[in-house]
């Protein structure tokens, strides 16, 4: 493959640092911003192209050994190689970047609030089964750009020490019944997938294992394996082999099929198939962010929180408006959001099933005081945009995970309606990767 020596210039949002080769752009992997470094090209295009560092010839002051032996091959972190402070510096460079076309939002950028803990974070983590070309088995994270080659786990940083202990456990056993692992292309049976969740604040924690088929004295085994680290333990059967599995068939061996979780004095239950953020300690400070801002601008008679997940932040908004409504597309979230409703007692929430993307939701209000939106990636439909402005709320706040859709969205809004910025605030809620939370207030003018 093609090899160019070239000087990196800074962070690009997806990680790499961006470099030029005379008029040629080259996205490389795995190096820092004002390195020179021999890049190996691996996809070429036009007018640019996407590399991984092979050597680092003169290295930026922001470079730190990589505590981990997969960083650079393993598909969870971005980062390992980097001093933290340094993290936060580059992602508030890519949200500013993407905001250029918004110099009044731009200049309210405000520095990343840092994750409290940046090792062994994460509260669910999903690993996945597979072979080597050699037969070892294998229980871990997919290598970068791949989706079947598995690099192991069991020593990651981004889990609880006990995650690891239930990943050892879990690869033991089923080396030791001699299992298969489902292959991706070949789609043969096996086991699939391990989930670890955990409530860290209630340190509850469930264990759900997923195959394409059952296997005798599978459960029975699994449930002495690990039954002493979990309080819901699950064994499940995965009847889609195409694309990411989707467990059907479940058996719980153990415990009530759900843990529960605390966030800013709020109860959530959590069952095997339930969103919730996964940086339970910057959770709760971007929600308690969030109900400060709502509450600064309040008082509120109607709140509406579109794409509400469990409702975590319709449950905040209870504090902040007379009246909270949320919607969310999937049912199952929204059993989910109205069963936490119930433990909360909060009887001035409600939760609809709408996908506002798609369609206008016909049972909310036709005005609000607080229009609260957290989308997916992709941000917000224009139909969206529009039924949201039409309901004329006075603060409207964006909780977005992709600065580029931000400033599309944000762009639209400001330039169909009067609203002013009056903070943009990121949250890492994924130290060591490139990924961004942030939350946008716009006020009426």
């Amino acid at each position: 493959m093609q090899e160019l020596i070239v000087k990196t210039e800074k962070i690009v949002h997806g990680g790499q640092a961006l470099a030029r080769a005379d008029r040629f752009v080259v996205f490389v992997d795995d190096a820092l911003p004002g390195e020179t470094v021999r890049a190996r090209l691996y996809k070429k295009k036009k007018s640019f192209a996407f590399a991984r560092a092979v050597e680092v010839l003169e290295p930026a002051p922001e470079r730190i050994p990589s505590d981990c032996p997969l960083a650079g091959d393993c598909g969870g972190c971005t980062f390992r190689h980097c001093r933290y402070a340094s993290q936060l510096a580059y992602k508030k460079q890519i949200l500013a970047d993407a905001l250029h076309g918004l110099p009044a939002a731009q200049a309210l950028v405000a520095d990343v609030a840092p994750s409290p803990l940046t090792e062994d974070y994460r509260n669910k983590m999903d690993f996945t089964f597979g072979r080597t070309l050699e037969g070892e088995l294998r229980l871990g994270l997919h290598r970068r750009g791949s989706f079947i080659h598995i690099l192991p786990a069991q020593d990651c940083h981004l889990q609880s020490a006990t995650s690891r202990e239930i990943v050892r456990r879990t690869l033991t056993l089923a080396e030791d019944m001699g299992l298969p692992a489902f292959h991706e292309i070949k789609k043969t049976d096996g086991l699939r997938q391990l989930t670890v969740r955990e409530g860290r604040n209630t340190a509850q924690r469930m264990v759900e294992l997923v195959a394409t088929r059952p296997y005798p004295g599978l459960p029975e085994r699994f449930l002495a394996a690990v039954g002493d680290l979990a309080d819901t333990v699950i064994v499940s059967r995965d009847t889609q082999p195409r694309g990411v599995p989707h467990p059907t068939d479940r058996q719980c061996l153990k415990g009530p099929g759900h843990i529960e979780e605390t966030l800013n004095g709020l109860r959530f239950r959590i069952g095997p198939d339930t969103f919730f953020q996964s940086n339970t300690a910057q959770a709760e400070r971007l929600f308690a962010r969030l109900l400060e801002w709502a509450q600064k601008t309040g008082p509120h008679a109607t709140a509406i929180d579109l794409f509400s997940g469990t409702a975590p932040i319709a449950m905040h908004l209870a504090r902040a408006a007379a009246r909270v409504y949320g919607a969310e597309s999937w049912e199952p979230s929204v059993a989910a959001a109205r069963e936490n409703i119930r433990l909360n007692g909060l009887d001035n929430v409600e939760m609809v099933v709408a996908d506002v993307n798609a369609a206008p939701p016909p049972t909310l209000p036709d005005r609000a005081d607080l229009l609260v939106v957290d989308p997916p990636r992709p941000g917000l439909s224009p139909k969206a945009i529009d039924w949201i402005l039409r309901r004329s709320p006075k603060t409207l706040i964006y909780v977005s995970c992709n600065p580029s859709t931000l400033s599309r969205d944000l762009q639209l809004i400001l330039s169909s309606a009067p609203y002013t910025p009056a903070a943009v605030e990121p949250f890492d809620m994924f130290p060591h990767t490139f990924h961004l939370e942030t939350l946008a207030v716009l006020s009426r003018t």
